[in-house]
């Protein structure tokens, strides 16, 4: 009885959440505009230079080649990524506002802020509590994870395939009858949407089973009645695999490109991956635009700590003990950050901070109800820490912004926090040769060298600097860039060309 009494009283509270929803929708749009309100004045930054103003593709509007090509395909090469939306946006934009970097970061700012809306909509049936779905929506709209997603143009596929995801569960979650036919080719194509935005849209299906089983308690038997739209969803995946298939020759055509792990170093990494991941969201210090990866290559201190925090975060996801909305909030959080640990197809920068935009929404719920959970114990501690925390994200939040203002300050920041990346020193190095500043070129270029002493690129770009003032050292530099890369033309008709020059000098 006493039950059925505290589950009518909860269900009144919600109701009158939803009646109080147009505050909630202010306070949160008001918020979520602010803290990122900085971040309009930002330039093009990165990838944005190459993927969306140097891609021919993108300049000369060209729809139609966008949905058949990769997303690195101008270039030439192989990669893993075919993303034919975010192509198409790209096109769509470029066309509209041309070079103008505003109207893409007021994009980034006002579709975040729907997606809290979403968050918060979504937290109240799930979350069932209306405070919590609230605070659920807050945590979301400041934290300062979100940064890399809603700064950097670049990322467009993670801002856009999470807007895509939440719609398509809020349309699962509020359907109150029967499914038929324009309903579910609805679902269908925000699937393929959100999978053609980023190969992690794949979770949508997954989700709203976990959505079943966990929050509306239905047996494996049970999901039957949905049957229909699950396999109209699998065929809408398979589509999506031919197309990808079809442009791209294979699923994953890059895959180790970067780093070769064994079957060991790839499971301990993957845990000690995962971990750096969860510790992200609790603690979001520190936060960069290139984490270095190191391979776990053995079992050590770190990977234990690492093990532990995921084991208790599966007992937590599995005992039918644990509340509901914290349980689908975690499974939500691994679902939704499990293709970003093949670590071995997702690129040099294994750990991004953009991948964990959409898990972030499960973790938003389950921070949400155990504030909640807390306020009705301790109201005073509960209200003095939220607000602590909160006020704290939107300060890094606004102070992270500061970083993503332009390349030069990007690029500085970020080779200061990770002194090992080569890659960072060698763009910053490219930067400095366009401001014609050679001595911080030159300096830059030498530190990738230091940092990956094996890359031909490096090498070559250090020859190139070299040339000038220091050509038998350049002639060095440009031997070892043949021999790394044989295949590095430039590298080998430059190389002849100081050759006969050094031999067409007069002897001293």
């Amino acid at each position: 009885m006493r039950k059925g009494k505290a589950a009518q009283s909860r269900a009144k509270d919600v109701e009158k959440a939803r009646r109080r929803w147009p505050w909630g929708v202010i306070l949160l749009v008001a918020i979520s505009l602010a803290v990122f309100a900085n971040s309009l004045v930002n330039d093009f930054v990165g990838d944005d230079k190459d993927q969306l103003l140097g891609n021919p593709v993108v300049t000369n509007h060209q729809f139609v080649r966008a949905v058949l090509t990769g997303v690195w395909a101008f270039r030439g090469g192989k990669n893993n990524y075919y993303r034919p939306l975010q192509l198409v946006v790209y096109v769509l934009f470029h066309a509209l506002f041309g070079v103008h970097a505003f109207p893409f970061h007021l994009f980034s700012v006002l579709l975040h802020a729907a997606n809290c809306l979403i968050v918060y909509r979504l937290a109240l049936p799930i979350v069932n509590r209306p405070r919590a779905a609230l605070a659920s929506a807050l945590v979301f709209a400041v934290h300062p994870i979100h940064t890399e997603v809603i700064d950097w143009i670049a990322a467009y596929p993670d801002l856009i395939m999470t807007s895509v995801v939440l719609a398509g569960m809020w349309l699962f979650v509020r359907k109150s009858e029967e499914l038929r036919a324009p309903r579910i080719a609805a679902h269908c194509a925000l699937y393929l949407a959100a999978l053609s935005l980023k190969e992690t849209g794949v979770m949508l299906l997954p989700l709203c089973v976990a959505f079943e089983r966990i929050c509306l308690g239905r047996k494996w038997v049970d999901l039957k009645r949905n049957l229909t739209l699950y396999g109209a969803m699998a065929a809408t995946f398979f589509l999506y695999v031919a197309a990808r298939w079809k442009v791209m020759g294979s699923l994953a055509p890059a895959q180790g490109m970067y780093f070769q792990l064994t079957p060991v170093q790839f499971a301990l990494s993957v845990v000690v991956t995962a971990a750096q991941y969860a510790g992200r969201l609790i603690f979001p210090g520190d936060l960069n635009y290139f984490h270095v990866f190191h391979p776990t290559v053995a079992i050590n201190a770190w990977f234990l700590i690492a093990l532990i925090v995921l084991a208790a975060l599966t007992a937590a996801a599995s005992w039918r003990g644990t509340p509901a909305p914290v349980r689908f909030g975690l499974v939500w959080m691994a679902l939704s950050l499990a293709p970003a640990l093949n670590l071995m197809g997702v690129g040099q920068n294994v750990f991004a901070e953009r991948y964990l935009y959409l898990p972030s929404v499960g973790f938003a719920w389950v921070a949400g109800w155990a504030w909640s959970w807390c306020s009705e114990r301790q109201p005073a501690i509960a209200w003095a820490a939220g607000i602590a925390i909160l006020g704290a994200f939107c300060w890094q939040t606004a102070t992270r912004n500061l970083d993503w203002r332009d390349d030069l300050t990007m690029l500085r920041k970020t080779v200061r926090q990770s002194p090992d990346a080569g890659i960072m020193h060698n763009n910053l190095a490219g930067l400095y040769v366009h401001r014609d500043e050679f001595d911080l070129a030159l300096e830059e270029e030498r530190q990738a060298v230091r940092c990956e002493p094996r890359s031909g690129l490096f090498h070559r770009q250090y020859g190139m600097l070299l040339v000038l003032h220091y050509p038998d050292q350049a002639m060095r530099e440009l031997e070892e860039a043949v021999r790394l890369e044989p295949s590095d033309t430039t590298a080998r008709e430059l190389l002849e060309e100081l050759r006969q020059a050094t031999n067409e000098r007069p002897p001293h």
